[in-house]
């Protein structure tokens, strides 16, 4: 993600992640062996082994809520039927949990190619002669 551009730098005092090499393979310290030591020195893969990307997920999902009314008998006699029922009926509702900002759907950890879980309504009306 773009948070790996808030690590620390002479510049970025107030970066959070830390800074391990510079930009060059070898820039005059011992920091070439970090290089060297990570991917066959690539500085981007760094962060991979750093525990930062372990995120707190616990969540509850609302997956599905129903709600239904069924017309009184008083009703339906003065209508001639049986029975009238209206339901409404909502999926993917709400996730309450902890913070997982910068992901689509904790359920997803991240995986910008997943596909959020889309929200739905429904509304039923079943009718007996």
């Amino acid at each position: 993600t773009k948070d790996v551009l808030n690590m620390w730098t002479p510049i970025n005092t107030n970066g959070t992640l830390p800074a391990l090499t510079g930009n060059d393979p070898y820039d005059g310290t011992d920091n070439w062996m970090l290089t060297k030591w990570f991917d066959g020195g690539a500085p981007i893969n760094y962060y991979n082994y750093l525990d930062i990307w372990a995120k707190e997920t616990s969540y509850i999902r609302i997956s599905s809520m129903r709600l239904g009314y069924t017309l009184p008998k008083a009703v339906l006699d003065k209508l001639r039927l049986d029975n009238v029922r209206f339901t409404v009926e909502g999926r993917n509702l709400f996730v309450f949990g902890t913070d997982y900002k910068g992901y689509f759907d904790p359920e997803t950890y991240g995986n910008i190619y997943a596909q959020p879980i889309q929200r739905s309504f429904s509304l039923g009306l079943n009718v007996t002669f």
